[in-house]
This record gives C-alpha cells, sequence and structure tokens, in this order.
C-alpha cells in the first residue's frame, strides 16, 4: 500500500489526483469562459443565418418582380409633337400628340387627358389640368397595343393675339403642353413640355416642344 503525503499542498493520496480548495474556483471560472465562448459563436452563427435568409429573400423576390415589371406595358410621349398650325393672331395653336407604348404588353383602360396652355415660363408653375386624377375614372378608355401609338389633336381653348404672340416671343409667356395618361398598370404625365419658338411664316410662329427643367414623372 502506498502511503500518501498528508501535507495540505500535497497533489497526490491514495494513487488518486485531488482538487485543492485553492484550486477549484480557478478551474470553475475557465469552464465558465469556455460556456461564454460556446453561446457567442452560437448568437454569431445565428445572425449569420439570419442574414443569409434576408439576402435570399430578396433574390426571390426580385426572381420573381423583374419579369412582372418587364412584361409590363410602358406608355409616354414619343417626343414627335407635329405643330399644326403655329402661333398666330386671330387662330387657335393646334398640335398633335402621339403616346407610345414601349411595354411588352398591351395598355389596357387607357384614359388621355392633353392641354395646349398658354402660362408663364419656369420658374412659374405650370398651368393645372383638373382632369388628370380622380375626374379620369369618367374618360373613355382604349386600348394601346406594344409598338403603337395614340395620337390625338389638341389646341389651345382661347384664340391667340398680337399681345400673345409678342409675349412668348420675348420669352415673358411660353405655351405648354400638358397632361396625363392612366392605364391599369401606372399612370404617366407629361405636363412639363414647353414650346420654342425657331421661326414665323405662313402658319404663324413654329417651334419645338422640348421637357421643362422640372422634368416628367411616371409609374
Amino acid at each position: 500500500m502506498v502511503r500518501g503525503s498528508k501535507e495540505p499542498d500535497s497533489r497526490y493520496d491514495h494513487g488518486e489526483w485531488v482538487i485543492l480548495e485553492g484550486e477549484e474556483p480557478t478551474l470553475r471560472n475557465g469552464g465558465g469562459q469556455q460556456t461564454w465562448q460556446r453561446q457567442g459563436g452560437l448568437k454569431l452563427l445565428t445572425a449569420l443565418a439570419a442574414v443569409i435568409a434576408v439576402f435570399l429573400g430578396v433574390i426571390a423576390f426580385a426572381s420573381l418582380t423583374v419579369p412582372v415589371v418587364g412584361q409590363r406595358p410602358w406608355v409616354g410621349t414619343s417626343g414627335r409633337e407635329e405643330i399644326l398650325e403655329g402661333l398666330i393672331a386671330g387662330h387657335a395653336m393646334k398640335v398633335r400628340v402621339a403616346l407610345s407604348n414601349s411595354g411588352k404588353t398591351p395598355a389596357l383602360g387607357l384614359s388621355v387627358v392633353a392641354r395646349l396652355q398658354i402660362g408663364n415660363p419656369p420658374p412659374a408653375p405650370a398651368p393645372a389640368v383638373p382632369e388628370c386624377g380622380q375626374a379620369m375614372a369618367g374618360l373613355p378608355q382604349s386600348v394601346l397595343f406594344p409598338e403603337a401609338v395614340y395620337s390625338r389633336t389638341i389646341a389651345t381653348r382661347e384664340l391667340v393675339n398680337d399681345e400673345t404672340v409678342a409675349a412668348v416671343l420675348r420669352n415673358d409667356k411660353t405655351i405648354y403642353l400638358s397632361g396625363c395618361a392612366a392605364y391599369n398598370d401606372g399612370i404617366w404625365w407629361w405636363h412639363l413640355r414647353l414650346f420654342v419658338p425657331e421661326s414665323a411664316g405662313n402658319l404663324g410662329v413654329l417651334g419645338d416642344f422640348e421637357d421643362c427643367p422640372d422634368g416628367n414623372s411616371a409609374d
């Protein structure tokens, strides 16, 4: 029989290792640190998994949304306004506007409002078009197929006089081509197109229309 030491600081008693009271708190503290490290790693993995799940969800949503958006109709002005009768005293100015569908599917329930109005140039606000809004629900509707063009002739409601012609040439007044087009998949506004005089002749003052600095909007 091996005789073990009875000294208080002995680590060997009867052939077995024993834990002394002075060492036990140290071991316990070490175990707590390992447990905290495991918990921290688990939280990190959980957060990483959540981020990956969100990322995969965004990709899945985009894979479903992009094809749908790509197949919808897109209606807007073609940018090819034709002046049928220019700015001339004693007459109403007449312009033919054209809208086209650059989308992949027909624009159903299409309603169009177009106005040719005289107003102050920017930065003054453009004349309002009250028909663009809830009132469009009562307007006639049509269908515009992809790559097709919708055209309409519009005119100023008042006859142009000499003062108006002179004011437009001085840039004290301008002609607004304003309106909107609503259909089942969206609404498009082109209410900020401005007339730019270029020449004068038998048909009156002629020119072109360009986008207003405020730009246009589409949904």
